[in-house]
């Protein structure tokens, strides 16, 4: 999430922009495993 964060910071974005970038990113990676009803893969 920080690799995310700091790409986009980078291309002169707003720091609300990345922030919200990566919530997203979370959100999208716990609804997968919940919906998928999987473990928490922390090398995928």
């Amino acid at each position: 999430c920080k690799a995310l964060y700091e790409r986009i910071l980078e291309k002169k974005k707003c720091k609300k922009v990345a922030l919200i970038a990566v919530c997203n990113k979370l959100l999208r990676q716990a609804f997968g495993i919940l919906k998928n009803r999987i473990q928490y893969q922390h090398n995928y």
